[in-house]
C-alpha cells in the first residue's frame, strides 16, 4: 500500500508538471528576440517618386531587406513598412524566415530604433499570430536633402573587442619601453 501511495504522489506531480507545460506552450503565441544592435545597413526614402528601401544585418543571422516603389508618404523621419499588400523583401532571425512581415521604424541624426515582426502566412498576419519580433536599433548617420533621407548604420565595437584592442596595444607599449630602456 505504501509502494502505491507514493506512486500515485508521483502521478500527480508528474500531471502537475505537464499541465504547466501544456499550458505555458498554448500560450506562447510569439518568439521574442533580444534587442537586435544593428552592424551594417542602410534606409532610404525618396519623394518624388516615392520609394522605400531598407538593407540591414546584425547578429544573431538579422537580415531585413525590403523595398517599395509605391511610397506614398511625406519625406519623414518614422514610417511603417509591410510586404503584405505593397513593397516586396524577406528577413530571417536565427535562419528562420518565412514569407509576411510589418514593422515600423524612426531615424533621428544619428540613431535608427525600430521593430518588425515576421509571419508564416496571411492567416496568422489575421489572427496576430507571428514567428518572431525584433527590436532592434543601430548607431549612424542621417544625411537629408530636399527629396531624399538616407541613414547609414555604422558599425560600434563590442566591449570586448574594444578592450582585446585596448589591451594589445598597452602590451606592445609596454615591451617596446622594457627593450627600448637596455
Amino acid at each position: 500500500m505504501q509502494n502505491l501511495f507514493s506512486n500515485s504522489r508521483w502521478m500527480i506531480r508528474f500531471a502537475t508538471a505537464a499541465f504547466f507545460l501544456a499550458a505555458s506552450l498554448a500560450l506562447t503565441t510569439e518568439a521574442r528576440a533580444d534587442n537586435v544592435i544593428l552592424t551594417t545597413g542602410t534606409v532610404s526614402v525618396q519623394v518624388p517618386p516615392g520609394q522605400t528601401s531598407i538593407l540591414f544585418s546584425g547578429p544573431q543571422g538579422f537580415n531585413l531587406n525590403y523595398f517599395n516603389s509605391e511610397y506614398a508618404g511625406p519625406l519623414s523621419t518614422s514610417f511603417g513598412f509591410q510586404n503584405i499588400t505593397q513593397g516586396f523583401g524577406d528577413m530571417s532571425l536565427n535562419g528562420l524566415s518565412a514569407s509576411f512581415f510589418t514593422g515600423s521604424l524612426s531615424l533621428t541624426n544619428l540613431t535608427l530604433n525600430g521593430t518588425a515582426t515576421r509571419y508564416a502566412t496571411l492567416t496568422d498576419v489575421v489572427n496576430n499570430n507571428p514567428l518572431f519580433t525584433v527590436t532592434f536599433s543601430g548607431s549612424g548617420v542621417l544625411l537629408s536633402t530636399s527629396t531624399v533621407r538616407t541613414f547609414t548604420v555604422t558599425s560600434v565595437p563590442e566591449p570586448t573587442s574594444l578592450f582585446l584592442f585596448v589591451s594589445g596595444f598597452a602590451a606592445v607599449i609596454s615591451v617596446r619601453r622594457k627593450y627600448g630602456q637596455k
